[in-house]
């Protein structure tokens, strides 16, 4: 069963027997109390009439001074006759004994009077159908001077049943009614309330089909409305999910080619000079360059592969980061770099803080780091440039900047270059023994150290790339 069935069917049902149970409750309570009524009315005018019989038998004999069963009798027939009737109310009066004797009787039809022994001198009552007539029988026993009588009263109640009918037949229409119109407003809404759930349904349907951009409009402030808006969080979070699984995997797919490229081409070159070494009667000094060339490119391959091992070091290991003086790494890296810079004719300036910058790291991945950027400085640098390493603190954190003054990074590039592989001058970097691995490993080290890393850069300018630490507090 659908939702908006149950939304319609059940308050529908519930309240339709709520509603039932109620009239026929009603109607029969008040069925009981005008039977009551009718039964009290009657119990009273058989009370009236024992009492008025011995009142009258005792004036009338002490009027006449005479006794005796006959004239008792003859009393019982004068006060009924002269008696006041009540509309729909008949009496038979008789004696009581074993030979039973009717006195008097206003009965106008043959009804069933109670067998003698089952009468008592309390009250019994009965109610009767006679042809279409129904009709209320009271009988009990009561007694007069000499003698015991039975005194049977009859009341027609058959309005009161054809009423009663009438009631059933009036709310039975009703019910019906109710119910109709009911159910047509439960079926709107049911249907409107589940609107949205539709709209989800439909919405997750087309998720299922890969279309991961479908959401689902918000209306009101209702749960059914919350649940939609939570479902768009969802949806939006299934689809950043995607295009984040989306991007991972194009990252994969070109890393993989990158990487088969980079590795394809000093094994051509190293299998195209060893052939020619093998196959060519070469002069010493030609051969020479050749084996010259083997190693370099030999060479290449084993930093691609070192660097390779690096990041998948980076990756799957875990780092214990202990407090750590930035100044003290800063220096030691300049200390590691200086040959090389000095070497490419470039300058190294290191400017350090007089009071310890404390961090929390690890020193070997933090040497690394430094090393990384500024060996990308270098290379991206001319004869006679200026690298410049800073150490700043500011707001609670620890600012190391690396800054030189190359041929800088167009801006459309500057979101690739922590890619894998990636390489802005591809020829540069290979003059350089460049593999597009560094900034990649550094990117990684400065996640382990939960820092971030900027990067500002300009073509014909410089590059400026920016490490911030959170600083340990003393």
């Amino acid at each position: 069963m659908k939702l908006w069935q149950r939304f319609c069917l059940w308050p529908l049902s519930f309240f339709l027997l709520i509603f039932l149970g109620t009239g026929v409750l009603l109607i029969e309570q008040n069925t009981r109390q005008v039977f009551e009524l009718n039964l009290n009315q009657l119990s009273e005018e058989q009370k009236s009439i024992t009492e008025g019989l011995n009142w009258y038998i005792y004036t009338s004999s002490v009027r006449d001074s005479r006794r005796g069963i006959g004239k008792t009798n003859g009393y019982i027939r004068e006060y009924m006759e002269i008696r006041p009737r009540i509309r729909g109310v008949y009496y038979l009066l008789a004696e009581a004994g074993e030979n039973t004797q009717e006195v008097y009787s206003s009965l106008e039809l043959e009804l069933p009077v109670m067998p003698l022994g089952e009468v008592t001198y309390t009250p019994q009552y009965k109610k009767l159908q006679y042809g279409e007539k129904y009709f209320l029988r009271l009988s009990s026993l009561f007694t007069l001077p000499y003698q015991t009588y039975e005194a049977t009263c009859f009341m027609d109640i058959t309005d009161f049943v054809q009423n009663r009918g009438r009631q059933y037949r009036y709310f039975f229409g009703l019910f019906f009614v109710t119910a109709a119109v009911l159910a047509v407003g439960m079926y709107g809404i049911s249907r409107h309330l589940t609107k949205s759930v539709r709209l989800l349904t439909e919405s997750i349907r087309k998720i299922g089909s890969g279309n991961y951009t479908e959401l689902v409009e918000v209306r009101g402030n209702d749960e059914i409305s919350e649940l939609a808006a939570r479902y768009n969080e969802m949806a939006q979070a299934v689809e950043d999910k995607v295009s984040a699984l989306e991007k991972t995997t194009e990252e994969q797919r070109r890393f993989i080619d990158n990487f088969s490229h980079e590795l394809r081409t000093p094994l051509t070159a190293v299998v195209g000079y060893a052939d020619l070494l093998r196959s060519a009667d070469l002069d010493p000094d030609t051969s020479q360059e050749l084996g010259e060339r083997i190693f370099k490119q030999g060479k290449r391959i084993e930093k691609l592969s070192e660097l390779m091992l690096q990041l998948v070091f980076l990756e799957h290991h875990s780092f214990e980061l202990i407090p750590c003086d930035l100044r003290e790494v800063v220096m030691e890296a300049e200390t590691i770099l200086h040959p090389s810079v000095q070497k490419a004719q470039m300058k190294l300036i290191v400017q350090v803080p007089g009071e310890p910058v404390m961090v929390r790291a690890e020193r070997e991945l933090l040497l690394t780091l430094l090393g990384n950027l500024t060996d990308n400085a270098r290379k991206a640098s001319n004869v006679g440039d200026t690298i410049r390493i800073s150490i700043r603190r500011e707001a609670g954190e620890a600012i190391v900047e690396i800054e030189d003054e190359g041929e800088g990074i167009p801006e459309g590039e500057q979101d690739k270059v922590f890619e894998t592989f990636y390489m802005v001058d591809k020829v540069r970097s290979r003059r350089n023994d460049g593999v597009g691995l560094g900034l990649s490993i550094c990117s990684d080290i400065v996640k382990i150290h939960h820092a971030r890393l900027e990067l500002v850069s300009r073509v014909k300018v410089g590059t400026k790339f920016t490490i911030i630490f959170p600083m340990l507090q003393s």
